[in-house]
């Protein structure tokens, strides 16, 4: 008589649990290892953009771009299009179209190669409220990252710590916005006749008005890469940087994360602030020579 040789169905039942085992060992650790490779794209971009901006600086005289443009006032609470033509529905003559002209994402595309440097792999895609998308003049770029408005139309000789100053970072969380480019933290300059420029309140308020610093509510939880996001500091230079360390009601360490009261998804509620503008983001900040302390919670203030 003849025998066929083949696996009992108890054998196929433990072939296919040790299969599901060890898929679930391993898909982590290839998750791990892809969402480390988006993370080293990322700050490939953000050495990328530092590069850019310090070219800008030497070409016009140490000034930092402006991080909002000016259109019948000063657009500080605006997303700007980027790059600043692609809206169908914003006339090139217009003063919106050379208020996005004038923009940090387009006055720093010249010295880059592409505009996808502005994109982050790891961010979500998100489109505003606009049919601009149907009928773009071309294509609009996607836009993770945030520029430090305090610095807007700035000379650089005031910022006291260029390797620890945040130039530009993460600043919606993990998201990307498709066509448009926003400054955070900003000045808020919506009074007329005021100066729109950067003024420390931490020796005393200055004999002329100023403008307060503030930041906005994110797209997406400040986890972008493995609980932490990329930085890029005023001397160019980026590296990650760990967020929420502390979840609330613990604090952060208001001397190396912008945000505090952090929940489980690493979403914060509020941001370290001296009064007047947020801590970190201070040009005139030297963490290694601090004036004042921030601590408890008179030093928080709540997102926009």
């Amino acid at each position: 008589m003849q025998t066929r040789n083949g696996f009992t169905l108890i054998e196929l039942l433990v072939v296919i649990a040790i299969i599901a085992l060890l898929a679930a060992m391993l898909f982590p650790v290839f998750a791990g290892a892809r969402e480390k490779a988006r993370q080293t794209a990322c700050l490939s971009n953000n050495k990328q953009l530092g590069l850019a901006f310090g070219m800008y600086l030497n070409d016009y005289d140490e000034t930092y771009p402006l991080g909002f443009g000016y259109a019948d006032g000063w657009l500080w609470d605006r997303y700007h299009a980027t790059p600043h033509d692609w809206r169908a529905s914003v006339p090139q003559n217009s003063p919106l179209h050379q208020a996005y002209q004038a923009h940090w994402s387009n006055a720093a595309q010249p010295y880059m190669k592409s505009d996808g440097v502005y994109g982050c792999p790891s961010a979500l895609l998100i489109r505003l409220n606009t049919p601009d998308y149907a009928n773009a003049r071309r294509a609009p770029a996607r836009v993770s990252y945030t520029y430090n408005g305090l610095l807007h139309g700035l000379s650089a000789a005031v910022v006291a710590s260029p390797s620890t100053l945040p130039l530009l970072w993460e600043g919606r969380g993990k998201a990307g916005v498709e066509g448009f480019a926003l400054t955070n933290p900003s000045l808020r300059c919506d009074t007329p006749n005021l100066p729109c420029r950067y003024f420390s309140c931490v020796s005393g308020a200055p004999a002329d008005p100023y403008p307060l610093g503030v930041m906005f509510a994110l797209d997406g939880a400040m986890w972008v890469h493995q609980q932490g996001a990329v930085f890029v500091a005023a001397d160019g230079s980026a590296r990650w940087r760990r967020l929420g360390a502390q979840l609330a009601p613990a604090h952060t360490d208001w001397r190396t994360d912008p945000y505090t009261q952090y929940d489980a998804q690493g979403r914060p509620a509020q941001y370290w602030y001296d009064g007047c503008n947020p801590w970190l983001f201070r040009p005139d900040y030297d963490p290694n020579n601090p004036t004042g302390e921030c601590r408890g919670r008179g030093c928080e203030h709540c997102t926009d």
